[in-house]
């Protein structure tokens, strides 16, 4: 099927599960994930009406940017961030979905402010404890807003908290990662939640998800 078909099946699934879960379909935002996708097939999912965008790498988002721009969409990165990257994401990106550490926070406040900008960013909280994926742990999330709202740290806006799912089938295992997160925020009265992938969006619309990245049930696969 193509990326018409796709999105049209992808709608009704997420306002099925939105209704299961008794949410209004219109506090969700989808992210179409365009890593390796070329400009042509992302024109065709905004044309659909489809607003954002996320990228996972600075190098191939650089690449597709004069494109992006002209196409209307709101940015996303949503990949892990390295420090030498900072500037240029900050350049290019209306939202940054990975921050994970107070040294990478200063970094693009200071990237941010040197540019005018207001950088609108999540962070990246481990729910899983998966040693290979990014991400503070959950108890360091308090402290590090705590650090944010005492330092004057004016060129970046707090959005909310970002995290992936564990590497695994069981859905019992995933939704624990997502009440995980979605108890923090409400600890902490937060508003989003970018959680939910093509496998699991389901299970974090039910779990609370305001942001979903979708990628492959979009396009299809690679």
């Amino acid at each position: 099927m193509g990326i018409k078909e796709n999105y049209a099946r992808l709608q009704k699934e997420i306002e099925e599960a939105c209704a299961k879960a008794r949410r209004d379909p219109k506090e969700i935002t989808l992210i179409a994930v365009t890593k390796t996708q070329p400009i042509e097939r992302i024109r065709e999912a905004i044309s659909l009406g489809i607003s954002d965008v996320g990228e996972n790498k600075a190098q191939e988002l650089e690449e597709k940017y004069p494109d992006l721009k002209t196409l209307g969409a709101d940015i996303h990165f949503i990949g892990r961030l390295q420090g030498n990257k900072v500037k240029k994401v900050v350049e290019m990106a209306e939202y940054i979905h990975s921050i994970d550490s107070l040294n990478l926070l200063r970094k693009v406040h200071y990237a941010a402010s040197d540019m005018d900008k207001i950088q609108n960013i999540f962070l990246q909280v481990n729910t899983s404890g998966e040693p290979q994926k990014a991400g503070m742990k959950p108890e360091e999330v308090e402290d590090l807003l705590t650090i944010m709202k005492n330092l004057p740290y004016g060129n970046v806006k707090f959005i909310g908290l970002m995290t992936m799912a564990p590497l695994t089938k069981d859905d019992a295992i995933i939704r624990e990662s997502f009440q995980k997160i979605y108890d923090i925020k409400e600890h902490l009265n937060l508003h989003h939640l970018s959680m939910g992938m093509s496998g699991d969006f389901k299970i974090a619309i039910h779990e609370g998800a305001t942001v979903l990245r979708i990628g492959t049930r979009l396009f299809g696969q690679d």
